[in-house]
């Protein structure tokens, strides 16, 4: 009996260590085909769940959490051999092509996060079979076709989030029961939006050519009503018709009447003679000739006089004007919650950011008065607001174009082989330079708050100086904007506050977790933890960052000490610079190698 256990507990000793063989050269394969320096591994472990990113659950590989990781290219088949993985975060990277087709063997998979990458195609069929899945979100990628029907085969789905795609067609119906999050916007899509998803905020369909509750109504209808019947809608086209011949009829009389030939005799008079409307003047009158009094330029100087044209701030000499901002080229920058952002390149070569408002309800008069107070606001750390336009359906704003990007791109989606990596001392410049604006905003700006704080909302200069960037904003937009849409962090007291991240993780309590646990590795970016002489700043830096989430207002220090605080961390760093200057270099050299 004893030499049968014996036996069977070799051979489940044998059976696991398989497994984890098997795991381990699936995370190999997915490290050569994508990660590459962005994965730094001990390869000379044999077991791979002491690897960052890696968890397991006894003997087999359970999460992989890849967030912001450089991660590039396409993603290879050997991924499908963890069959045990119950989360896969892939968030923000610069992935392409199409989902594996061994994806299918992830029968375990319960919460699948692709958003921020490239990934292209239609969504495959095998997804629709993951019966597991609970959370999946395929945002901000470049995903086509129809969002199919097969979604309700996934019984257990509670979030569906698949906005700024390509997707094309309509909404189909949607019945899975748990489904609680759901959002397309900034698609193709078209039709009428299901009756079950009326209750939502309409940000999850902006950005689309849909109709129904709880945007506007569809055509044919009155805000709900049943639509017209077809006798209704067969009078309404007869009584059209009929009309546009009465109109037409009255045009060709009083055409006759104005060329002067409705004649008794039927004969042409001697001199035609120009019917003119009381106080006009008459086409051959020498002082009218020339006159574009309707045309599309006389309309815009009208336009111009009643306060509809560009408006600029600033002592800065009128550098464009509207007409040139429209006939400039434009590129699409991103689509935010506020509305579309272009880069737009005027004749002369000059480039701007122009931000295009949506949803933005607020009477004209006081709108100005905001946009006004806003573009007061300079300081060397924030974006300033450099002009606008706004008419009845436009509202335009203006800014400098910061060619360096955001840091949330400098972090998450700056490849190549050329890539230098983001050192330590410009990070704490960066986060010195963010952490003044911000300190200004909470001083001067309106409502004494930034409203929506993110990485993405953070650009830099060619010489990586912070600028805050689209403040103001929900300022501008309220009461339109719906506190749920602002996707920067709030403070848990605020109505706007939402405790979880894309991955359902209450990201401060977390990392408050991790420091407990003495998890540093987990929280730091992998870059960062070769550079062992500034562990000390690092972990300064990140206790104050714990300091700024605390749930209690009166613990979190005011923004004025929170830049004190960093300056501090940057003089303690410049001390070590002979020593950090000589781990960069060599670190560098190594990265290019």
């Amino acid at each position: 009996m004893n030499s049968f256990l014996s036996l069977l507990f070799f051979l489940f000793a044998i059976a696991a260590a398989e497994d984890i063989a098997s795991d381990r050269a699936a995370l190999l394969a997915l490290r050569s085909a994508v990660g590459g320096r962005s994965l730094l591994w001990n390869l000379t472990q044999t077991n791979p769940c002491s690897w960052s990113g890696v968890f397991c659950n006894g003997n087999r590989v359970t999460t992989l959490r890849f967030p912001g990781m450089d991660l590039s290219g396409t993603l290879p088949l050997g991924l499908g051999n963890l069959t045990k993985l119950e989360i896969l975060s892939l968030r923000f990277n610069a992935l392409n092509g199409t989902i594996p087709s061994d994806f299918a063997n992830l029968v375990n998979l319960r919460h699948l996060y692709l958003h921020g990458n490239f990934f292209s195609g239609e969504i495959p069929d095998f997804v629709f079979n993951l019966k597991n899945l609970v959370r999946l979100n395929l945002g901000s990628n470049n995903f086509s076709g129809e969002i199919s029907p097969k979604f309700n085969n996934l019984t257990r789905l509670s979030t569906l989030l698949l906005g700024n795609n390509h997707f094309t067609g309509s909404i189909p119906e949607l019945n899975v029961p748990p489904l609680q999050q759901f959002n397309v916007s900034n698609n193709l899509l078209n039709g009428s939006i299901p009756e079950r998803f009326s209750r939502l905020d309409k940000s999850a369909f902006s950005g689309n050519s849909l109709c129904g509750k709880p945007l506007q109504p569809c055509p044919g209808t009155e805000g709900g009503k049943k639509k017209l019947s077809g006798s209704a809608i067969a009078g309404i086209v007869i009584g059209s018709l009929f009309g546009v011949l009465l109109v037409l009829l009255i045009l060709f009389l009083m055409c006759r009447k104005k060329r002067g030939i409705i004649d008794s005799s039927g004969a042409a008079p001697a001199k035609q003679v120009e019917a003119v409307a009381p106080g006009e003047k008459s086409g051959n009158d020498s002082e009218n000739n020339g006159s574009d009094g309707n045309s599309a330029v006389a309309a815009a100087k009208v336009d111009g006089k009643n306060g509809k044209s560009l408006v600029f701030y600033g002592n800065v000499n009128k550098p464009f004007d509207l007409e040139d901002l429209l006939r400039a080229s434009a590129e699409v920058l991103g689509k935010g919650t506020f509305g579309t952002t272009y880069k737009a390149t005027i004749d002369m070569g000059m480039s701007v950011v122009v931000k295009r408002l949506r949803d933005v309800t607020a009477p004209e008069n006081e709108f100005k008065e905001k946009i006004e107070q806003v573009g007061k606001m300079v300081h060397e750390n924030v974006v300033p607001l450099r002009g606008h336009y706004i008419s009845w359906d436009e509202k335009l704003l203006v800014y400098d174009y910061m060619p360096m990007g955001s840091l949330s791109a400098l972090l998450h989606a700056n490849n190549g082989a050329g890539r230098s990596p983001l050192n330590w001392e410009r990070r704490t410049g960066i986060a010195l330079g963010a952490a003044r604006g911000t300190a200004y905003l909470h001083s001067h700006g309106p409502a004494s708050s930034h409203g929506n704080i993110k990485s993405s909302n953070i650009l830099l200069t060619e010489s990586y100086e912070a600028r805050v960037s689209d403040f103001g904003l929900p300022y501008l937009a309220l009461p339109t904007c719906t506190p749920n849409q602002i996707s920067g962090y709030s403070a848990p007291e605020a109505p706007s506050y939402s405790s979880l991240d894309e991955e359902g993780v209450d990201l401060p309590r977390w990392v408050q977790s991790a420091v407990q646990k003495e998890q540093n590795n987990e929280i730091f970016d992998v870059e960062l933890l070769r550079y062992q002489n500034v562990k000390e700043e690092m972990l300064k830096l990140l206790q104050l960052a714990l300091e700024c989430t605390a749930e209690y207002p009166e613990k979190r220090p005011s923004m004025d000490v929170v830049a004190s605080k960093i300056q501090e961390i940057c003089n303690s760093s410049i001390e070590k610079e002979g020593v950090s200057q000589q781990y960069y270099s060599a670190d560098l050299n190594a990265l290019q190698a």
